[in-house]
């Protein structure tokens, strides 16, 4: 089987690693996963052996977030396939499918190779998606300092205004 790397990925998984845990999520075979896994990552930086194939899964055709460890509500999803995400899609960021190959897009018109074309790593679908997650990111960090302060804030108040008896 061939794989070509989606332009931008390098890039994509370095700044994204320094915002998030990663894992290679598929519904394919062990197998495969690990191989792609070292395709995407040869040096093992990025998803250190977080891999998660349909042997993993607990319900058979579906993705969830039971297998990845931590809260539900901090997951952000990247997949390009949606019905496989049914109790999970309010963490789901829906990607474009990557047709690079015509073998790829049977049923989704030309490919990009027969188009002789590529997405470009300024604006295609990873550095669209990596805009997101900065965001993403920025909110929730933002959300979580402004609780801190207030946190603090109300127990500082709170120390200020206590009356004591006389």
């Amino acid at each position: 089987m061939l794989t070509k790397l989606r332009p931008f990925v390098r890039k994509f998984l370095e700044e994204a690693s320094n915002m998030f845990e990663m894992y290679i999520y598929t519904m394919g075979f062990k197998a495969y996963a690990i191989e792609i896994a070292k395709l995407l990552d040869p040096g093992n930086v990025y998803f250190d052996s977080k891999v998660i194939s349909n042997s993993d899964c607990t319900q058979q055709h579906q993705k969830g977030l039971d297998v990845v460890p931590g809260a539900d509500s901090l997951a952000v999803v990247l997949d390009d396939t949606e019905y496989v995400w049914q109790k999970h899609k309010e963490n789901l960021i829906l990607m474009e499918r990557y047709h690079y190959f015509a073998a790829s897009c049977r049923h989704s018109g030309q490919s990009l190779s027969e188009l002789m074309q590529d997405e470009r790593e300024s604006d295609g679908a990873l550095a669209t998606i990596l805009d997101v997650l900065k965001r993403i990111h920025t909110i929730f960090f933002d959300l979580v300092g402004y609780l801190q302060f207030y946190q603090s804030l109300s127990s500082c108040c709170f120390t200020v205004f206590v009356h004591k008896p006389l």
